[in-house]
C-alpha cells in the first residue's frame, strides 16, 4: 500500500500510478469484447442448428421442442371453432346404437312430442335414432303408413301415448347408490369447500340398482352431479340410463361415440351457494361459515383461474407472433385443477349452481358478471319465481330446475310456492323438473312434472319441463328431448297420459332398445285409461276462487259420498240420478242424501255460501301419520323442533317416556298446509332416534291451542312408539338383538309389576297400539313371535308396523296376527340394506308390496315420508283411511273435504274443508 506523505505530492503519484495500469485494463477489456461475440455467435447457431437438426435437445431457454410443440397444439385447440350443435340436423345415426337391435314401428300413437306437439302418428325407430314419422290429422291413415323392413317390430299402440324419453338434469344416482351405504356414497369430497378439479364419472357405480328402477319410471338420460356440500362440487357427467354390457361407465355417457369435430363436446360444473357449504365447514371450523366467507372463496377461485385464462391467451398471442427460428422460454400455462373452470371460461363447460334463496341467486349472477361466465341452470331455487326480474340480469337465459312442490326442511327451502314453476313460465323463464335423487325418487319424475301442471304450469309446459328443457340446458337439444326425425330413439309408451296420477311405462326405448321387454299382447292391448284435461288450477286468487270462510254451507250437485268404511252414496246409482246434498250449520251436519229441502229452507235464511260441486266427491278428513307435524316446523332448524327424546334402557322407565302432546306447537304453516289439503287429523310421535320413542297423540291439524283439549285432542296416548333396526343402534343398545331383547323385558315385566296405568302395562294389555317402526323382514318376524311371547304371558300386543318395506314378504303371517302395516313412504324403494326386498311395480315388477297386503287381508294404512308430501296424501292413498273420528253423519261435527272431481285425480281441486279444529268452513283453499 502506498503511503502519501503530503497532500501536493497526492494528485501527482495516483496519476503516475494510473498510467503504469493502462495497459491491464486494455488488455482485459479486449478479452471481454472477445467472449460476449462468441456468446452471441454460439446462442445464434445454437437456436438455429437445434430448431431445425436435434429436435428432442433440451435448450438452455429451459424446455424442449415438444413442450413448445405441445403449447401450440394447445393455442390451436383454443382458437379451434367449435361445432355448434344447434346446427346438426338429420342425424342418420347414433354413436350409441348396437348392432343387431330390430327396426321397431311404433303405430297409431298418441304423441306428445315435448315441443308442444299432440298428434297422432307413426314412428320408426332405426339404427338407433328416429328414423322416420308419420303425422295423421284425425284419425290414424292407414295409406299414408311408414313403409318398413318385413323384419321390423311392428306395435300398434292404438293411441297410446308416446314422449321422448325423459330427462333428470340433476341426479345422484350411481354416485349415491342404494341401498344406503358409507361404502357406496361418493357424492361430495367434503375435505376442502372447492374441489373443482374432481369428476362424477369416476365414482358412478354403473351397477346402482337405482339407475333400473329410475328408467322404469320413463326417465332415458340423467346428469349425474356431485353433492352440495363444496363450493365448487366438480364435474357432472351425462349417462343414458340403460346398462351395457361392459359395465363401462364410458360406455354409458351420452357423449360415447360422437367425432368431436363434427359435435361439440360438452362438460358439465356443479357448485352450491347457502346453507350446505356453510353448514359443512361450520362443523370443520374453517371457512366458509357465512355467505361472506362463500363470496370470498368463489371470487378468490374464480380470481385464480382467470389469471391463469390470461396466461394461456398471453402464451398463444406471443406464440403466434415467433418467427420460424424463435421459441418461448417458458411451457404453456397449466394447472389440472383449474382445468374445468377454465373450460368455463372459454364456452366449453355448463354450470350448474344449487341455490335456494333470492340474494344467493343474485350474488351468484354478480360473479358470473364480474368474471364473464355463463351460468346455465340454477337447481332448486324455490325462491327463483320472487326474482324473475334479477334472474334476467344475467349475460343468458338461465334455466331453472327446480322441485314441484318439495319445501320446508331448511330456511332457504321455507318460502316456496307451488306456483313457482307457473310464475317463472309466464315470466319467460324456462323451468324444467328435476328428482335430486335420491332425495326425491327419479323413477317418478313424471309425477312431480304432474304436480306443476297441478298447481298451474301449462300441460305442454309441464311436458316439456322433463323433455326439451332440461335438453337445451344441458347442450343436447339436437338429439334428445323431443320426437323428431334424426334424434335418439328414446321413447316412452305409456299406460295413461304422463301427467295422470299413477302414469307408469309400459316399455322404454333407449338408443332404441327396448329395457323391459313388455310382451307385445300387452303394448297393444286396446284398454287406455281416459285423461282429463287439467281444470283451471291455478291457485290465484281471482273473484271467483277468492280464499274465504263461513260457519254455514249448502253443497249441492255432489257425486259421491264417503260416509264412512261401510257406507258409500253415489247420485249416479243407488238414488236413481238424484242429485246429493249436504247441509252444514253452525258447523254441525245437518242434513246428507236428496232429501235435504226443508233444511236448506231453514239454513237459507241464515244467508249460507251455496258451493256448487258438479258431480265433486266428498271425503272425510285425511290422517297423516309418520310425520313430524305440530313438534317440528324446519327440520335444519334445532331451535324450530321439540327436540329428541332420551334413549331409555331400563324396565322402570315408565316416567321417562314422554308424550308428544307436551311438545305440541299449533297453527304452523306446515299444518296450515296439510289443513288446506284436506289433513285434518295428524298422529305425532315424539321426536327420537331411541328405541322407546315416545307416546303419540291424535290431533286436529286445524287447531289453535292445546288448552282446549276436546276441540284439538282426538287421543292423547295414541300409540307407543317404538324403532327397530340398525339405524337406532348406539352404545347403551348397540344390536338389533338387544332391541328387541329391551323390548321383550320391558313388556314382560310391565304385565306383572306395573299397575294398569303404566304405558308399558297398557301397550303389554293390547289397550294402547304398539307402533314399530321398521322395514325388514326379518325384524318383523322377530316382533310376530314377540307377540306370540307376551301372549304366552297374557298379554296381547296390538302391533302396527310403520315402514313395512319388505312387510308383504311376511304377508301371510301378519294377516293371521292381526298386524297392521303403514307404508312409509307409499311407494318403497331399496334405498337401505334392510330394504332390498322392494317390489317397485310395473313395468319390472307385475305387483307391488302393497297388493300383496292387501291381497292377503292384511290392514293397511298410507303413512309420509316427508313432511313436505303431506298434502299429496289423497293422491298417494287413491283409498279412503277407514278409521275416520265418527264418520259422516247427521248431527256430528263437519269434518270432511269436498273435491270439485274425484280426489285421487291429479286434475280435481279441493273446494273445500270442514272441521280438523277450526269452526269456520274454509272454501277455496290456496295451495302455496
Amino acid at each position: 500500500m502506498t503511503k502519501y506523505n503530503n497532500d501536493n505530492n497526492v494528485n501527482q503519484q495516483v496519476k503516475n500510478d494510473f498510467n503504469k495500469k493502462i495497459p491491464n485494463l486494455k488488455k482485459y477489456s479486449t478479452i471481454f469484447l472477445a467472449l460476449v461475440i462468441f456468446n452471441l455467435l454460439y446462442t445464434i447457431y445454437n437456436v438455429h442448428y437445434t430448431s431445425f437438426s436435434y429436435k428432442s435437445t433440451q435448450y438452455s431457454s429451459g424446455i424442449s421442442y415438444e413442450t413448445y410443440k405441445y403449447g401450440i397444439s394447445k393455442c390451436e385447440e383454443i382458437k379451434r371453432i367449435k361445432p355448434d350443435n344447434n346446427h346438426i340436423q338429420n342425424r342418420k345415426t347414433n354413436p350409441r346404437f348396437v348392432p343387431g337391435t330390430k327396426n321397431v314401428l311404433l303405430k297409431n300413437a298418441r304423441i306428445l312430442d315435448g315441443i308442444g306437439g299432440d298428434f297422432i302418428g307413426d314412428l320408426l325407430l332405426k339404427d338407433g335414432i328416429i328414423s322416420n314419422i308419420a303425422k295423421f290429422e284425425g284419425d290414424y291413415d292407414e295409406k299414408r303408413r311408414i313403409n318398413v323392413t318385413d323384419d321390423t317390430v311392428i306395435i300398434d299402440l292404438k293411441k297410446k301415448f308416446v314422449t321422448p324419453g325423459l330427462i333428470d338434469m340433476h341426479s345422484h344416482a350411481g354416485v349415491f347408490s342404494w341401498p344406503d351405504l358409507r361404502g357406496t356414497s361418493d357424492v361430495n369430497e367434503e375435505t376442502d369447500p372447492l374441489t373443482p378439479f374432481v369428476r362424477a364419472k369416476d365414482a358412478i357405480n354403473p351397477s346402482d340398482p337405482a339407475i333400473r328402477i329410475i328408467s322404469s319410471g320413463g326417465i332415458t338420460t340423467s346428469l349425474i352431479l356431485p353433492g352440495s356440500g363444496n363450493l365448487m362440487g366438480g364435474e357432472g357427467y351425462v349417462i343414458k340410463m340403460r346398462p351395457v354390457s361392459t359395465l363401462s361407465v364410458e360406455d354409458m355417457g351420452i357423449n360415447y361415440g360422437i367425432n368431436p369435430e363434427e359435435e361439440k363436446e360438452w362438460r358439465w360444473l356443479k357448485m352450491a351457494c347457502g346453507e350446505n357449504p356453510k353448514k359443512v365447514y361450520w362443523y370443520q371450523n374453517r371457512m366458509p361459515t357465512t355467505r361472506l366467507g362463500e363470496a370470498w372463496l368463489f371470487r378468490k377461485k374464480f380470481e385464480e383461474a382467470k389469471n391463469l385464462f390470461r396466461k394461456q391467451n398471453d402464451w398463444c398471442d406471443f406464440a403466434s407472433r415467433l418467427s420460424s427460428i424463435e421459441q418461448l422460454s417458458s411451457p404453456f400455462p397449466e394447472d389440472l385443477q383449474y382445468d374445468s373452470l377454465i373450460a368455463l371460461f372459454r364456452g366449453d363447460a355448463r354450470l350448474n349452481i344449487h341455490c335456494y334463496e333470492t340474494f344467493d341467486i343474485e350474488t351468484m349472477i354478480r360473479h358470473s358478471l364480474e368474471f364473464n361466465f355463463t351460468i346455465t341452470a340454477f337447481h332448486h331455487a324455490l325462491d327463483a319465481y320472487r326474482i324473475t326480474d334479477v334472474i334476467k340480469r344475467a349475460s343468458s337465459q338461465i334455466t331453472i330446475a327446480t322441485f314441484s312442490d318439495l319445501w320446508g326442511y331448511k330456511k332457504e327451502a321455507f318460502q316456496a310456492s307451488t306456483r313457482s314453476p307457473k310464475i317463472l313460465a309466464d315470466a319467460g323463464i324456462p323451468v324444467a323438473i328435476k328428482s335430486d335423487h335420491p332425495v326425491t325418487n327419479a323413477q317418478y319424475l313424471a309425477f312431480e312434472a304432474a304436480k306443476a301442471h297441478h298447481y298451474g304450469l301449462d300441460e305442454k309446459l309441464a311436458i316439456a319441463s322433463v323433455t326439451s328443457v332440461p335438453a337445451n340446458a344441458i347442450g343436447l337439444n339436437h338429439r334428445i328431448g323431443q320426437i323428431t326425425v334424426g334424434y335418439d330413439a328414446d321413447i316412452v309408451l305409456w299406460d295413461s297420459h304422463p301427467l295422470d296420477l299413477g302414469a307408469t311405462p309400459l316399455e322404454v326405448y333407449i338408443d332404441g332398445i327396448p329395457q323391459f321387454d313388455t310382451p307385445v299382447s300387452v303394448l297393444t292391448n286396446s284398454t287406455k285409461k281416459n285423461h282429463s284435461s287439467m281444470k283451471n288450477v291455478n291457485n290465484e286468487n281471482t273473484d271467483n276462487t277468492k280464499e274465504r270462510t263461513a260457519s254455514s254451507v249448502i253443497i249441492k250437485n255432489i257425486g259421491k259420498v264417503f260416509i264412512d268404511e261401510d257406507t258409500i252414496i253415489e247420485s249416479n246409482s243407488s238414488l236413481n240420478g238424484k242429485n246429493i246434498s249436504i247441509i252444514v250449520k253452525d258447523g254441525l251436519v245437518e242434513c246428507i242424501g236428496t232429501n235435504c229441502t226443508n233444511t236448506i229452507d231453514i239454513v237459507t235464511s241464515n244467508s249460507p255460501e251455496v258451493i256448487d260441486l258438479n258431480g265433486g266427491y266428498i271425503l272425510p278428513g285425511m290422517i297423516a301419520v309418520g310425520t313430524p307435524l305440530g313438534l317440528v316446523e324446519i327440520d335444519q332448524e334445532a331451535i324450530t323442533t321439540d327436540g329428541f327424546a332420551p334413549i331409555i334402557v331400563d324396565l322402570d322407565s315408565e316416567h321417562r317416556v314422554i308424550k308428544a302432546i307436551d311438545g305440541l306447537k299449533l297453527d304452523s304453516k306446515h299444518l296450515n298446509v296439510a289443513y288446506k289439503a284436506g289433513v285434518l287429523t295428524s298422529i305425532t310421535a315424539p321426536l327420537s332416534s331411541a328405541v322407546i320413542s315416545g307416546i303419540s297423540v291424535a290431533f286436529k291439524t286445524g287447531s289453535q291451542t292445546v288448552i282446549d283439549s276436546d276441540e284439538t285432542i282426538i287421543e292423547k296416548e295414541a300409540a307407543l312408539h317404538v324403532r327397530i333396526g340398525t339405524p337406532y343402534k348406539n352404545d347403551y343398545i348397540p344390536s338389533v338383538s338387544s332391541q328387541i331383547g329391551l323390548l321383550r323385558r320391558i313388556l314382560i315385566h310391565a304385565l306383572f309389576k306395573s299397575p294398569l296405568r303404566n304405558i308399558y302395562n297398557k301397550v303389554a294389555k293390547g289397550l294402547v297400539p304398539l307402533a314399530v317402526h321398521t322395514h325388514s323382514k326379518d325384524e318383523i318376524a322377530s316382533l310376530i313371535n314377540l307377540k306370540k311371547q307376551i301372549s304366552v304371558h297374557g298379554g296381547d300386543l296390538q302391533i302396527i308396523i310403520i315402514g313395512g318395506a319388505e312387510a308383504h314378504l311376511l304377508a301371510e303371517q301378519l294377516s293371521q296376527y292381526n298386524i297392521s302395516v303403514v307404508l312409509r313412504p307409499s311407494r318403497p324403494v331399496p334405498d337401505l340394506w334392510t330394504a332390498k326386498n322392494v317390489l317397485t311395480g310395473s313395468p319390472l315388477t307385475n305387483i307391488t308390496g302393497a297388493e300383496i297386503l292387501v291381497k292377503h287381508k292384511v290392514k293397511i294404512a298410507l303413512g309420509v315420508s316427508n313432511t313436505a308430501w303431506t298434502r299429496n296424501l289423497a293422491w298417494d292413498a287413491g283409498w279412503i283411511l277407514h278409521n275416520s273420528k265418527g264418520g259422516l253423519h247427521v248431527g256430528n261435527i263437519a269434518n270432511f273435504v269436498a273435491y270439485d272431481g274425484n280426489p285421487f285425480n291429479l286434475h280435481t281441486k279441493i273446494k273445500l274443508v270442514a272441521g280438523g279444529g277450526k269452526k269456520d268452513i274454509l272454501i277455496d283453499p290456496i295451495q302455496d
